[in-house]
């Protein structure tokens, strides 16, 4: 389904990639041209300089780099590197595999704009004819309706810029009387109004501007219309969830005097984030707790809409329902990012010794969640190892407080401090060697915050002279004393032509500690001390990432299920939250008596959820419960980070009960849907029909399990396909004869 110009783009592209080529075929251009055709001045004004897939930033001429493996500092004194990445950038946008597709490139390819060729000339930006016989050469005529204009000769051709409420605020300002009049003259979109819910409120627009927006909030066309899906609406409610304090700090700032406050305030995501001081201009009609609780009540009318109109309910039987079970450990509080994940850069070719777990870029990983799933321990003592062939590389720990103020750092200098122990230094690996740092987290003092690991090339080597340089992160706290007897959570490679690199950080959160893969190159750099400035970066970069207030896989995996819930309703559709035990003992609780508040539930959903403990454990004992009972269940439904297969894993406890109570019960269908969007799905793995993996979160992936394996291919076979048309050989011979 095309309906924007990016989404021919986009077509392009992935034909690009499937066939190995920027060519077309006739049918593709013919229906390209056509759709083109369609497209207004607003639509073509408004992409007109859109790029698939989004250009690369250009290289650095110094700094940290992107930090992905593989990449390289940019010495601007070296012109060899300078040479290399103007010739890498120039040879990367003239591949016609690699280059970003434009709409400049889609009308030349396709020869579109037949039918409204000034568009097309405006998109590549040509003159107006300079004589009647060009005119119509350039098909500007139209058949003989339009005719030749003298009097624009020369003149180049414009698409007017779009009077869209994006270009209406960066002309006017964020003020209360653009919004008022973006509303009024309803210019301004659906998702851009919940988007912007906390800043319309923020502007002090009128009580008409306000009423309009909750009218727009609680009709059921204008939710279904806007194809939101609720967790949308539960970041307008959060957006907009002032205490009391925030808003007598609003009515403070209104009686004042001033006209603008300056405040700190978070920005940009992951190594890109950071903290700065932004002036705010001080809202003189603040936003009062009625007003508030005015639109509380709307978003949560609105996600009930958004629920019975975006997901499906799933079919049971008369007395049957569905089971919704969520993870809720520490690992589903990775931040909730759109677009298909995809593992490290730096992890893809791990070294010869790897068997442990995946580093997804972008996420930590939460070693509570590891810790209650790696076995039976005697303590949380993890060591940091690199492994290399070659001369001298050094491994050393810098140990920072909350404030960002170095603590210690542990090197081949010092090699303990307490509960942190460094193995000692190797000078020359001819051979290959080890160099490790212990860490005992549970007995580390308060004071260590963020334990940042680097490795600097003593002996001036870059990473990529120095083969099987590589850093693991091990598990010393399992029950036995024996190096041998550890196990490795993950693994990563050290390449580049770089000489020092942050490699990665142990963080402490509230609840536990997790580990980030950082893997960000240094130049230069021959001791952590060296680096310092630069790990004061990343740890700036880390707090304001935590200090943006990004949705969690669990949020979505919650929501999905209690939208689910209110569209089945209490007796068909049960919600049951896991982890592993808290300090109750429970490690599951079963959501029963639920509010008609979708969103009020949520926050008791995420209350519930804070009793339990870290790690992940499924409710086996729940489900054997089921079986004892013999309650029937049609639909079996896990939320998690993870893709989980019966077929794959018949001897686990959830393929074992799965098997069991299909033979003993009955037939029950079973989906995992993975929230983080990494593994891979499939539909009836094993010659099981009835076992669905989805990857990836949406209220839509609901209806692949309302339908019947193999009903969206019988659809697309009983699509009436029209009769290829006759070639023009055949054509002048059937017409020959008929004339004869």
């Amino acid at each position: 389904c095309t309906n924007l110009p990016t989404d021919l783009l986009e077509l392009w592209s992935y034909w690009r990639k499937l066939h190995g080529s920027i060519s077309l075929p006739s049918c593709l251009k013919k229906g390209f041209a056509d759709k083109f055709d369609e497209f207004g001045e607003y639509q073509l004004a408004k992409y007109l300089n859109a790029k698939i897939p989004k250009p690369a930033p250009a290289p650095t001429a110094s700094g940290k780099g992107k930090g992905k493996g593989k990449g390289k500092d940019m010495d601007e004194k070296d012109p060899e590197d300078a040479a290399k990445a103007k010739e890498d950038q120039l040879a990367k946008a003239h591949d016609p595999l690699t280059r970003p597709l434009t709409m400049k490139t889609l009308i030349r390819t396709v020869h579109a704009g037949s039918k409204n060729p000034e568009a097309a000339c405006g998109v590549l930006r040509k003159r107006y004819p300079m004589s009647e016989e060009e005119f119509k050469e350039m098909g500007l005529d139209l058949g003989g309706t339009k005719n030749f204009d003298p009097e624009r000769a020369a003149e180049k051709f414009r698409i007017p810029v779009p009077k869209t409420w994006e270009t209406q605020l960066s002309e006017k300002g964020n003020t209360a009387e653009v919004w008022e009049d973006l509303i009024k003259s309803k210019s301004l979109p659906f998702m851009a109004m919940l988007r912007n819910l906390r800043n319309i409120l923020m502007a002090g627009v009128s009580g008409n501007a306000h009423e309009s927006i909750l009218w727009r909030l609680k009709s059921a066309q204008q939710v279904a219309n806007s194809k939101q899906m609720p967790v949308r609406f539960l970041s307008a409610f959060e957006a907009i969830d002032f205490d009391d304090a925030t808003l007598e700090k609003l009515a403070n700032e209104a009686a004042g005097d001033a006209d603008y406050i300056e405040e700190e305030k978070a920005v940009g995501t992951g190594k890109e984030a950071k903290k700065i001081m932004k002036k705010r201009k001080v809202c003189r009609k603040p936003p009062t707790k009625e007003l508030l609780n005015k639109y509380r009540d709307a978003l949560e009318i609105a996600v009930s809409l958004a629920a019975r109109n975006n997901v499906p309910p799933l079919e049971c039987t008369e007395g049957s329902k569905a089971i919704v079970l969520v993870d809720v450990s520490g690992s589903m509080e990775s931040p909730l990012t759109q677009g298909p994940k995809k593992i490290h850069e730096s992890a893809l070719t791990p070294h010869r010794r790897s068997t442990g777990r995946p580093i997804v870029e972008g996420q930590d990983m939460d070693l509570d969640d590891y810790f209650s799933q790696a076995g039976q321990r005697h303590s949380k003592k993890l060591s940091v190892s690199m492994t290399w062939i070659g001369q001298d590389l050094d491994l050393s720990v810098m140990v920072l407080d909350k404030g960002g103020n170095q603590v210690v750092s542990v090197s081949y200098s010092n090699t303990e401090w307490t509960q942190i122990w460094h193995s000692g230094d190797i000078t020359s690996a001819p051979y290959g060697a080890e160099e490790v740092i212990s860490v005992d987290l549970d007995n580390l003092p308060p004071t260590a915050y963020m334990l940042f690991f680097t490795v600097n090339s003593f002996s001036g080597q870059t990473f990529d002279a120095l083969p099987e340089a590589a850093i693991s992160l091990r598990d010393d706290g399992l029950t036995g004393e024996s190096n041998e007897g550890t196990q490795e959570i993950c693994a990563f490679r050290l390449t580049g032509t770089h000489k020092a690199v942050i490699a990665c950080s142990l963080i402490r959160k509230d609840k536990g500690w997790a580990f980030r893969c950082l893997n960000t190159p240094q130049a230069q750099g021959m001791t952590v001390q060296s680096l310092l400035d630069k790990i004061k970066k990343e740890f700036a970069a880390a707090e304001a990432d935590a200090a943006t207030a990004q949705k969690r896989l669990v949020d979505a995996a919650l929501l999905l299920a209690l939208c689910l819930r209110e569209r089945m309703g209490d007796d068909k559709c049960e919600v049951v939250l896991f982890s592993s035990p808290g300090k109750d003992g429970q490690a599951y609780k079963i959501l029963r008596s639920l509010g008609p508040k979708v969103l009020a539930n949520f926050r008791r959903c995420t209350a519930e959820a804070a009793q339990l403990g870290r790690g992940t454990e499924l409710p086996i004992a729940y489900l054997q419960e089921l079986s004892a009972a013999r309650v029937p269940v049609d639909h079996l439904i896990l939320l998690t980070d993870g893709l989980i297969s019966p077929a794959k894993n018949p001897g686990d406890a959830l393929s074992r009960w799965l098997a069991s109570y299909r033979a003993g019960v009955k037939p029950m269908k079973f989906a995992c849907i993975d929230v983080l969007g990494l593994g891979k799905p499939c539909l009836g793995e094993g010659n099981n029909n009835h076992d669905v993996l989805i990857s990836g979160y949406s209220e839509a992936t609901l209806r692949y399990l309302t339908q019947e394996p193999g009903a969206q291919l019988a659809e697309v076979e009983a699509t009436e396909v029209p009769p290829p048309k006759k070639p023009r050989k055949e054509k002048a011979e059937a017409a020959s004869g008929e004339t004869a």
